[in-house]
């Protein structure tokens, strides 16, 4: 951890006890939590094609939060605290952002950031250190999925659908030439329908390195069926399979800094954390 989280600790001066209040791991942990939020908030988001704003403004909670004690940055520091955001007040997310905390010096950290777009449509971030993502069009393919049911008529009856089809699809990651496989988080991070683009019901998975989301998994549906498609959320080389056989392939990145018009992309700066 960045500093030792210490309860009822007393001291002795001139004679007398004293004791000496200190942060809880909650009071820091809701720290953390108000921290990323804020910046969240800080990233300005523009589009010459997107006109509707709630496609442009960031969720209020994050999707997902996790740390990985066995995850460590160089070798060095471990993840102290991560979650991740969704780009859109509605229907599919435009993009989804991933703030990843890692301790430096006591009081400073390492934040990253990992973008990846959604939508084919051009649209920009804005960080304000000036560093600004002109994001491509998604590589995301939507597809029919084979073999599933007709969509269930309630939620609940299709959430279950949706968690029964995820297991059709496995994930390795290649790290340094070690093969991974990733696994299944049991319920969706992210769930939402769309009138308007005849999404009935939708729902983002993820395949995890530990508690380190890897790839989303988005399974929609509509009165046409079944729908799915993958996406990349790290900079590994990353395989996906359906039924066996492979649909998804990303690359590693290859060399730090990434290209900053990538539709998967990742940049750093220091940040001070809260006491």
């Amino acid at each position: 951890m960045l500093a030792c989280i210490l309860a009822g600790v007393s001291c002795v001066a001139a004679g007398a006890d004293e004791e000496r209040d200190e942060p809880s791991p909650q009071n820091a942990t809701t720290k953390r939590l108000e921290l990323m939020r804020s910046l969240i908030g800080e990233i300005g988001v523009s589009s010459p094609a997107i006109e509707s704003e709630s496609l442009l403004k960031f969720g209020p909670r994050p999707l997902l939060r996790y740390n990985d004690q066995t995850r460590a940055l160089q070798g060095t520091r471990q993840l102290l605290d991560a979650t991740v955001w969704r780009l859109s007040e509605r229907g599919r997310p435009t993009a989804l952002v991933t703030l990843e905390v890692y301790p430096l010096a006591e009081g400073t950290g390492q934040l990253f950031y990992e973008f990846v777009s959604l939508t084919p449509l051009p649209f920009a971030m804005q960080l304000p250190s000036g560093t600004k993502w002109n994001a491509s069009p998604s590589e995301l393919k939507i597809g029919p999925l084979a073999g599933a049911p007709v969509p269930a008529n309630s939620p609940a009856g299709r959430l279950a659908q949706m968690r029964q089809l995820a297991r059709r699809f496995s994930v390795e990651e290649d790290l340094n030439g070690e093969k991974i496989a990733c696994r299944l988080l049991s319920q969706p991070i992210d769930r939402y329908s769309d009138g308007d683009a005849s999404i009935l019901d939708g729902a983002i998975f993820v395949f995890a390195n530990g508690t380190n989301p890897e790839l989303g998994l988005l399974l929609e549906c509509s009165d046409d069926g079944w729908s799915y498609g993958a996406f990349r959320l790290s900079s590994a080389a990353t395989f996906a399979t359906l039924d066996g056989k492979q649909f998804f392939a990303a690359p590693a990145m290859g060399g730090y800094p990434y290209p900053l018009s990538a539709p998967y992309t990742a940049t750093n700066r220091v940040i001070e954390l809260p006491e």
